[in-house]
């Protein structure tokens, strides 16, 4: 009963909680489907860097790195200079291969190890809009490895050894220049959890100040590990249709505003010509990658370049990697899809008037908890207050008031029916009964509950930070999008996440458990223990054995309270 009584306390918390946080529906800014980066998913090839075999470099990048240099948190241990690999896939072991390769046959590797490391990935990129907003995104697996105990991985104990920064400065600024780089801020384990040995999405928007800038991607670790590694691939720059203050270099610092003009209209590919089915075809070329082509495609497919990746995916049969030639399936046939009729003049206005009246437009009741409430009968007192304020508010004086910037981020949680990760609006509604938190150094700042029908919950008026976003579902469900998002906000940004929740089958787990558990003692492979042992750190037969002997106390207990009972009524 104590358990009961204190879980039932912590909802009640949480929801309270949830409910005197301020809410709104936010839009999120429109984002380009043109990724500015050259060769963002590493596959144009490579050069060695400065004629050094062990400093291998995608094409359109460079590598920088402290050599023999201490740096402040490195407590006096000097830096050395890391290696690089441009790995290819094949050349991976397959149960690497989903952690690390993300886009494409190749991915970025930076490692070092016995010795503190700090190294940066940077592009210059031309032809950028002074005052318009921009947005970097790079997936890092922060492979950081303090010790190994029976060939597993041991993480470090200490939360301010590995880091991630981005910055951006004008095209002739020199790495590491604080004054006039304008930097992102830390993300480190302090700061984001799962950290190490996990692969977070950090997420930066900045405004350009020079029509050409250079872009780093900055990480490394202030102590001697085993292992300082770092993993990058499918990295994305992207316009967005924002202005926003154009301000001192270093640091991120502030600085006056200055005025900037209507933003110009976002870049865009145009859409290919539809196949007489309604389908829509690529034929790959020896440049494409799928995440460019998630980029390109992203708008005809109604999705975000993170969400039209794993769909192109799904829709070519899952391929590692594609080839030159090859025809990929962007959109599918729609000659199955159903017909949508466009309301008639003024009728679209009337069914958004009826909805935001709770009305439904379906018979005038709509589901309340399982109940229904009548809708149809507006009282003509009600009727004419309504009118009354419409009336005020068209004969008020409209005054301009520029807005604060304030940031912002703003969460979406949705029923992934199909788990696939990407949200089909039309089939898969949101979901209730998640609590979505943001972490702020380490301690949660918010949590906010989903109610299953507000579009988004946003996180609003935040100081300029570094932040991470989690979902903690309801019972039963799991997530099956990216689970961590760490975010930089500055300037009045607003960033959207989504995460996708699926309902999981416990019967289907436990007989999956017990069929994979099998698999060795049938096939009388020694080297298959090793992996049914991880296997079941996630549900496997470790899991499966505990819950059968909970369920054979929890009846002992039972026998053995009727049992008491029995023998003082004796």
């Amino acid at each position: 009963m104590k358990i009961k009584s204190l879980l039932a306390i912590m909802i009640i918390g949480i929801v309270g909680l949830a409910v005197s946080l301020p809410q709104m529906q936010a839009i999120a800014q429109e984002q380009s489907n043109v990724n500015l980066f050259n060769n963002p998913g590493f596959e144009a090839g490579y050069y060695n860097q400065d004629n050094i075999s062990q400093i291998a470099v995608p094409n359109g990048w460079r590598m920088h790195w402290l050599d023999n240099v201490a740096f402040e948190g490195s407590e006096g241990v000097p830096a050395y200079r890391p290696e690089t690999v441009v790995w290819y896939i094949e050349d991976a072991p397959e149960r690497e291969r989903p952690l690390f390769f993300r886009d494409g046959a190749y991915t970025l590797k930076v490692f070092k190890g016995w010795a503190p490391m700090y190294a940066a990935i940077s592009q210059d990129v031309t032809g950028l809009e002074v005052g318009r907003k921009y947005r970097i995104s790079a997936p890092i697996f922060i492979d950081i490895v303090a010790d190994y105990e029976n060939g597993q991985k041991v993480e470090p104990w200490r939360t301010d050894s590995g880091f991630v920064q981005f910055g951006v400065a004008p095209v002739g600024t020199q790495w590491l220049d604080f004054a006039n780089i304008n930097y992102s801020g830390y993300w480190t384990a302090e700061t984001i959890f799962p950290y190490y040995l996990a692969q977070p999405i950090f997420v930066w928007d900045f405004v350009a100040t020079a029509s050409d800038m250079t872009i780093w991607i900055e990480m490394g670790s202030r102590h001697p590990y085993s292992n300082n590694g770092f993993f990058m691939d499918g990295v994305g720059l992207f316009a967005l249709d924002e202005t926003g203050q154009v301000t001192a270099p270093g640091g991120g610092g502030g600085g006056a505003a200055a005025p900037t003009g209507p933003v110009a209209p976002l870049p865009t590919v145009a859409p290919p010509e539809p196949n007489p089915d309604g389908s829509i075809t690529h034929i790959v070329t020896s440049t494409d990658t799928l995440w460019t082509l998630a980029i390109q495609y992203a708008p005809v497919m109604g999705l975000s370049p993170e969400q039209a990746f794993p769909a192109l995916q799904e829709l070519n049969n899952n391929p590692a990697f594609i080839a030159p030639g090859q025809e990929l399936l962007i959109v599918p046939a729609s000659g199955d899809a159903p017909i949508v009729e466009e309301p008639a003049e003024g009728e679209g206005e009337a069914v958004e008037e009826e909805a935001a009246a709770g009305g439904g437009g379906g018979g005038g009741a709509i589901e309340d908890d399982g109940e229904e409430v009548a809708s149809e009968e507006v009282s003509e007192e009600a009727v004419e207050e309504e009118a009354a304020e419409e009336t005020a508010v068209e004969a008020a004086p409209v005054e301009e008031v520029a807005a604060a910037p304030a940031n912002a981020v703003c969460v979406t949680v949705y029923q992934d029916a199909n788990g696939d990760g990407i949200r089909d609006a039309a089939s898969e509604a949101l979901q209730a009964n998640a609590a979505v938190t943001l972490f702020q150094g380490g301690a949660a700042v918010s949590t906010q509950i989903s109610d299953g029908i507000s579009e988004a919950n946003c996180f609003e008026n935040l100081e300029a930070n570094t932040y991470q976003v989690q979902v903690s579902p309801p019972a039963n469900y799991a997530v099956t999008s990216d689970a961590s998002w760490a975010i930089a906000l500055a300037g009045g940004n607003t960033i959207p996440v989504s995460f996708g929740l699926q309902e999981v089958q416990e019967e289907a787990m436990e007989e999956t458990a017990v069929v994979e558990d099998a698999a060795p003692e049938d096939t009388g492979d020694a080297e298959a223990a090793p992996e049914a042992q991880d296997a079941g750190e996630g549900g496997g037969f470790f899991s499966s054995v505990g819950g059968i002997v909970l369920i054979i106390a929890a009846i002992l207990l039972l026998l053995a309270g009727a049992g008491v009972a029995m023998l003082r009524r004796g």
